[in-house]
């Protein structure tokens, strides 16, 4: 039988991506490491359910096979979605087809995990007890687990590797082998060397992801009301809804809102765009244990990004982010309306830094090359 990955997690397709409790950043995440290692290492097998709020407010049995994207081969687990049952079912669901795959297709190289959550954790556990098949925990995000890390998710200290992309986690983890691995992209949004630098009067500032406190948009919103400029827009993509935002919206015609749009929509947003800012706090429980995975889609289209700096993300990142000297609204906005005033030479400075480090390091061939190495040098 042919060596292969068994991934607990796995990709959705688009219109899925609607629905509250499924991540864009997660599914793009997922989708980019898996066709790699697929195109150049090893066959993917997926082992998922659909994750929806609790019942009522989500199905009582979540998912059909047309949520999931046809990309890999994969295994649709169903569960019942009730308070406290549903940890404990989906434990047992996963368990039950984890032990069905492995007869049907042979046991897998590895068993990787898309966080530490309790029913990947009991397939993980079984499968290093019980066939002796490595799992690696990839850690996505978490809550603060401790200077001791004693809040880490019970039993995924034991995996036999820890992949994580917040380079905070990396550096702290006390147990290993452990590796960093933020995210990638599979290859520029522009051509290299073909500068388009607007020219155009009105000047937009974009942001893409969560309207939750974790992304920051209250913060970008503050900052924007201190930009009086009639010519600059804040325009603003994403899942589910913002008091806040309606409110400022309704007090200022320059900010629009867009809602989560089609991949399609969102390209073409991405390049009407003039900057791109990434507004996430540090002081929001969590903010250390994860990426800011829109940082490398920001990167990607080769515009200027304004950013805070979070401890997920790696020093390389300084590189390439306009990284803001004080986290207040003023330091924000100030820092937006200098971006926005570059010079056509500093942009092109910027861009071909932009170029370099995402041509150097951050391909998600490059990534996986580096995962498959280290799985062979120390997990395997």
């Amino acid at each position: 039988m042919t060596d292969y990955i068994l991934w607990l997690g796995g990709v959705f397709v688009e219109d899925a991506l609607k629905r509250p409790a499924v991540s864009t950043a997660a599914n793009r995440w997922q989708k980019g490491l898996l066709e790699a290692l697929e195109q150049n290492h090893f066959p993917v097998f997926e082992l998922l359910h659909f994750p929806e709020p609790v019942f009522p407010k989500g199905k009582l049995r979540p998912g059909v096979q047309d949520d999931i994207a046809s990309d890999f081969e994969n295994c649709l687990v169903n569960y019942w979605n009730l308070p406290v049952l549903r940890t404990m079912d989906l434990c047992r669901v996963y368990l039950k087809a984890f032990k069905n795959i492995c007869e049907r297709r042979g046991k897998p190289l590895a068993v990787f995990s898309y966080n530490p959550m309790p029913w990947a954790v009991t397939a993980g556990l079984y499968a290093q007890k019980h066939l002796q098949t490595p799992w690696i925990d990839v850690c996505a995000d978490h809550n603060e687990p401790g200077s001791d890390w004693g809040g880490y998710s019970l039993g995924a200290e034991a995996a036999r590797g820890h992949v994580f992309l917040s380079y905070n986690a990396f550096n702290s983890c006390p147990f290993g082998p452990k590796m960093h691995l933020d995210g990638g992209i599979n290859g520029l949004r522009y051509k290299p060397g073909m500068e388009n630098f607007q020219t155009e009067d009105k000047k937009i500032i974009l942001y893409t992801g969560m309207l939750s406190i974790w992304g920051g948009v209250s913060f970008l919103l503050k900052a924007f009301s201190l930009i009086s400029d009639p010519d600059i827009e804040l325009w603003i993509c994403g899942h589910g809804s913002s008091s806040e935002l309606e409110a400022a919206r309704r007090a200022d015609p320059r900010i629009k809102f867009y809602g989560l749009v089609s991949e399609e929509r969102l390209q073409q947003i991405y390049r009407q765009a003039t900057v791109l800012v990434n507004p996430r706090p540090n002081n929001i429980n969590g903010n250390t244990m994860n990426f800011p995975s829109k940082i490398l889609e920001y990167l990607s289209y080769g515009k200027p990004v304004v950013s805070t700096w979070t401890p997920g993300l790696s020093p390389d990142y300084r590189e390439v982010l306009e990284v803001l000297p004080d986290e207040n609204e003023r330091c924000l906005a100030d820092t937006i309306l200098n971006v926005l005033q570059w010079p056509d030479e500093r942009k092109k400075q910027n861009l071909i830094a932009i170029e370099s480090f995402l041509l150097k390091s951050k391909t998600w061939k490059h990534q996986t090359d580096r995962l498959v190495a280290w799985l062979k040098k120390e997990v395997l």
